[in-house]
């Protein structure tokens, strides 16, 4: 009996050890579990908040720059003198020029003669689309001219005859020009091309016979005042006062309708015409002229307002 309750009571001892043991390893292992042996739900949620409000951030941001308001464009310019292609151009203006005909050109056809200024002046009106520039001008000529002496190349020595003229001229003119632009704004440009035209005739071609005024005496052509008008055959003047024509006195030129000599039209012809342009503004323009035409050199100005 003691000895079997010496051995129930090591038996009995053991079980409660290991009953002890189990009860604190469950609740070691609660404890652990709560503190930190797995993840916190608050952190949870708070690391979830955080993820949403960055990527708000980021999709926010490119609207952000949408929502930029862009500059408004600048607003053309009324006044630019720039031109566009495809579209007239047109302006209403005055033309001057003044035409030079040389004495050497008139001694490649004849003898004597003098250098005459032509003086022209009218309205032009100029019409201009994709560089190509045209301009039509009703112009008034002075083709007057004081006493000069000529002959033909192949006359004698006595068939000097004193010339001079009050004729005028109304030239209606077309000039086709190139436009060439010089800048980028189109404020200046460089014109090429040439002109025709045809002129009517109004005013009187005086001629006659002429001879020295000193008897005796062999003066310059180029001297006029040295010189005096055969009245008729003869007389004072002898062999330079001939019978070959009526060109005595105050003799006048009959036209082309009557059988005379003098022009009833006249034409005008330029090749080349080189001209500057400056336009300041959209409605103005400025424009200078040189060329060469059948009656010699010219240079000129005009002026002209857009339409």
């Amino acid at each position: 009996m003691g000895r079997l309750l010496a051995v129930g009571l090591p038996v009995r001892a053991a079980a409660l050890a290991a009953l002890l043991g189990a009860v604190c390893f469950a609740g070691t292992a609660r404890a652990q579990s709560k503190d930190g042996g797995g993840s916190n739900p608050d952190d949870a949620v708070a690391a979830d908040e955080q993820a949403k409000d960055e990527q708000a951030k980021d999709d926010k941001a490119p609207a952000a720059k949408d929502d930029v308001p862009e500059a408004p464009p600048e607003a053309a310019d009324d006044n630019s003198p720039f031109e566009k292609d495809g579209k007239a151009h047109k302006f209403i203006g005055l033309r001057l020029r003044n035409v030079i005909v040389p004495k050497f050109m008139i001694n490649l056809f004849a003898d004597g003669g003098a250098t005459v200024n032509v003086f022209m002046i009218g309205p032009e009106f100029t019409s201009r689309k994709n560089g190509l520039e045209i301009d039509l001008a009703l112009s008034y000529a002075d083709y007057s001219m004081d006493p000069f002496l000529f002959k033909g190349k192949n006359d004698d020595q006595f068939a000097w005859e004193m010339v001079s003229s009050d004729m005028k001229l109304l030239y209606f003119t077309s000039d086709l020009l190139f436009d060439v632009p010089i800048d980028d704004k189109g404020r200046f440009s460089l014109l090429v091309g040439g002109g025709v035209g045809l002129g009517l005739v109004f005013g009187d071609l005086h001629r006659a016979q002429a001879y020295p005024g000193a008897p005796g005496s062999n003066p310059s052509p180029d001297d006029v005042s040295a010189w005096r008008k055969c009245s008729g055959v003869g007389g004072p003047g002898g062999p330079y006062c001939d019978g070959s024509n009526n060109h005595y006195g105050d003799y006048s030129e009959p036209s082309w309708v009557n059988g005379g000599s003098k022009p009833s039209v006249f034409p005008w012809i330029s090749f080349p015409q080189v001209s500057f342009r400056y336009k300041p503004i959209k409605q103005l323009q400025t424009r200078l002229d040189a060329g060469f035409s059948i009656t010699g050199f010219f240079f000129g100005l005009s002026a002209g307002y857009g339409l």
